[in-house]
């Protein structure tokens, strides 16, 4: 194993991690682009200095990195990039349109990738678009809306995601998501786009939050967290938080490499 903290916005710190990778292991086979910082609030609720860390980090930090795995996997003959998106993505939620925008331009960057390498057939570049998943993402986000903000209910465990990143590893494809709800809003807007649009957005805006005062500006994009908690603790019920990390578990099990 090997630990390399990286600020990806800086283009000489993401030349080095990926130095010291193929230094370390002779080659690169999966790269998955996952970090982001949030925004939540109207438009004009936030900072231009948050903006910008919104922006460095969630985009032109992708843009670092897969430029980063492409001339890798380019110069090596084969590789899997997996960029990590959002059903946000593909649906507006106007309480947090900054971060939604991200979304939508990291989508955009892995469907003109896809072309890019569609005469590779050994290099893979895959769009991962998950809902809202359990994790102190939402309590870690720049939070002008003045309610305390929570993980869009049925929110999932993070291990059913990491379940879903270990398939696209080892099985690449163009687009994948998880959970029974993220299956069936993709679904719904491909039948019927404006409508799904309006529904999703409702639904996310009105539960993004809960109702809770939060202070002005609360949250951070500029500090670290104070701990490495995976789980935001927004699953209710002990039963159903331990099966959605027993499913996830048990779905990298079967995702493993066999023996040998």
């Amino acid at each position: 194993m090997l630990v390399v903290p990286t600020d990806i916005a800086d283009a000489v710190a993401v030349e080095r991690l990926t130095q010291l990778a193929v230094q370390r292991f002779g080659q690169i086979d999966v790269w998955v682009e996952a970090a982001a910082v949030g925004i939540a609030g109207p438009l004009g609720s936030e900072s231009v200095d948050e903006i910008r860390r919104l922006v460095d980090t969630n985009v032109f930090g992708t843009v670092l990195c897969s430029r980063a795995a492409m001339a890798t996997f380019q110069a090596q003959g084969h590789g899997t990039l997996l960029l990590l998106g959002s059903l946000l993505s593909v649906f507006p939620n106007p309480l947090v349109p900054l971060y939604s925008m991200t979304k939508f331009a990291i989508r955009g960057l892995a469907l003109n990738l896809q072309q890019a390498v569609a005469r590779h057939p050994r290099i893979q570049v895959c769009l991962v678009l998950p809902g809202p998943v359990d994790t102190p993402f939402f309590e870690r986000a720049a939070n002008h809306s003045g309610r305390q903000l929570r993980a869009i209910p049925p929110a999932y465990a993070p291990e059913r995601l990491a379940a879903k990143i270990l398939a696209c590893a080892r099985r690449p494809r163009r687009q994948a998501t998880t959970g029974v709800v993220s299956h069936l809003a993709l679904s719904a807007h491909r039948m019927a786009p404006r409508v799904t649009e309006a529904l999703v957005a409702r639904w996310s805006a009105t539960f993004v939050t809960k109702p809770a005062t939060a202070a002005p500006g609360s949250g951070s994009l500029f500090e670290p967290p104070s701990t490495g908690a995976m789980h935001g603790g927004y699953r209710r019920g002990r039963v159903r938080s331990r099966l959605g990390e027993w499913l996830g578990v048990a779905q990298a099990g079967r995702n493993r490499p066999p023996p040998g």
